[in-house]
């Protein structure tokens, strides 16, 4: 067997990563943009688990997600070269991470992020590392609930008038938190969720083809938007940096590698390759499609702070293909919202009661006190892209690009300015001033303007 199809880790039936350890529902379930994770068995009708196809499916589910809301309104402030001169190199940067963390994994032989950090840095890193996790999972179940707002809100004015106090945003949330999320949240066995990887793969595609359908038609009846910026948006400087933090939340996927790799049927880095690089482009060509359509659509109204940073918003309520859409999404919000409860509360089963035993008292109390703290941050959050806005430029940095290139730099021999760490030594220094630019623009823009 030659070098190039050698598998590049040894996966035994003891791996932490497959199914059958007591760590199951940490390690495989994806951390993600977004977002709709945990590989489901596959129906007839999709491509068989650990096949080519399948894993790009599961790799498009990490990440593809509710980001997707606020693709275009990351055009809306940049600009339409900015904007799709960011998500390329994004795409760019994705596949060269995740070829750093694959080259990672051949060095040292280990399997999971958590794992890679501990082994270059040690304990405290690890636990750093575990906290943005918790961090990234925790805000993502926030912008659920927040996309959940922006959807029923409407409806429930629609159907019991404005003043009606059911009719409230904060009521509606509440009610249907909990009602749906909380229960679901504290189940135990996540099994029976698995098939919201698919359902929300699904929505996302569906999202995409109701909004450009509906932008090509407002284009055709109305023209294209009379304030389109072709080049780059400075009417309103700094706020085109709002769009970075966005587009780096829009492609977190790497924490997912060495899961679905694991998974992949005769695993080698070539054929690994061909996944991320397929997946990717996939995900490039969704963000793309639907960011700029409707900008040329609806230019820069998508921008205004009523539309929330979210797509839907921007249509009307009695728009059967948007609503088809919406409800959609609000199933598939409902049903992975849980998905990201469960790495939040185990890491703190891990941080805190690493040697309790199994404690059902605490297990209601953890998930119920994670849901409650959501559901207020939810609340009192202005918009959605608030949320993706300051994790995308704090947790996807950190983890999806600053600790590949870190890693790297910690296990390849010679001096930092060699050939084999120049490349990480850049995306790290880029990946540190690009994250906190647009944090501190997302944070000055939206709460100190």
């Amino acid at each position: 067997m030659s070098k190039a199809n050698q598998p590049l880790l040894p996966v035994s039936q003891t791996s932490p990563l497959l199914p059958g350890n007591k760590h199951d529902s940490k390690v495989i379930l994806p951390y993600k943009n977004d977002d709709f994770a945990y590989p489901p068995k596959s129906p007839l009708f999709l491509p068989s688990s650990g096949s080519i196809r399948g894993s790009i499916f599961n790799l498009c589910g990490a990440t593809l997600g509710a980001g997707a809301l606020s693709l275009p309104y990351a055009v809306a402030v940049s600009g339409i070269s900015f904007a799709v001169g960011q998500l390329l190199l994004a795409a760019v940067l994705t596949v060269y991470t995740i070829h750093l963390l694959l080259r990672a994994g051949e060095m040292t032989k280990l399997m999971s992020y958590e794992d890679l950090a501990l082994h270059c840095f040690g304990k405290k890193i690890e636990n750093f590392v575990e906290l943005n996790i918790f961090v990234f999972c925790f805000g993502i179940s926030v912008a659920y609930l927040v996309t959940l707002g922006d959807i029923i809100t409407p409806l429930g004015s629609l159907l019991l008038g404005d003043d009606s106090f059911w009719a409230q945003r904060w009521v509606l949330m509440t009610l249907f938190c909990m009602t749906i999320m909380l229960p679901l949240s504290l189940l135990k066995d996540v099994s029976s969720l698995q098939f919201s990887s698919m359902l929300g793969v699904f929505s996302i595609f569906f999202l995409v083809f109701a909004v450009v359908t509906r932008s090509i038609m407002t284009a055709s009846e109305n023209g294209l938007a009379t304030d389109i910026h072709w080049g780059m948006n400075l009417s309103d400087s700094p706020n085109f940096m709002l769009s970075v933090p966005i587009v780096m939340f829009a492609f977190t996927c790497q924490v997912n590698v060495f899961s679905i790799y694991t998974e992949l049927q005769r695993p080698t880095i070539p054929r690994m390759s061909q996944v991320v690089n397929r997946a990717t482009g996939i995900s490039v060509s969704i963000y793309l499609i639907i960011g700029v359509f409707a900008y040329l659509a609806f230019g820069g109204s998508l921008a205004d702070p009523s539309h929330k940073g979210n797509i839907l918003l921007s249509f009307a309520l009695n728009d059967t293909l948007i609503a088809i859409s919406r409800a959609a999404l609000t199933f598939t919000v409902a049903v992975a919202f849980p998905l990201n409860i469960f790495p939040c509360r185990f890491t703190l089963d891990k941080m805190f009661f690493a040697n309790s035993g199994e404690s059902m008292v605490r297990h209601v109390v953890v998930s119920t006190g994670l849901v409650f703290a959501a559901l207020i941050l939810a609340i009192f959050c202005p918009s959605i892209n608030v949320v993706f806005g300051i994790i995308g430029g704090t947790c996807s940095s950190v983890v999806c690009f600053c600790f590949p290139a870190a890693f790297i730099l910690k296990l390849e021999s010679g001096p930092l300015l060699s050939s084999a760490k120049i490349g990480p030594v850049i995306l790290l220094v880029g990946a540190i001033i690009m994250g906190a630019l647009g944090t501190g623009v997302t944070i000055w823009s939206n709460f100190y303007k």
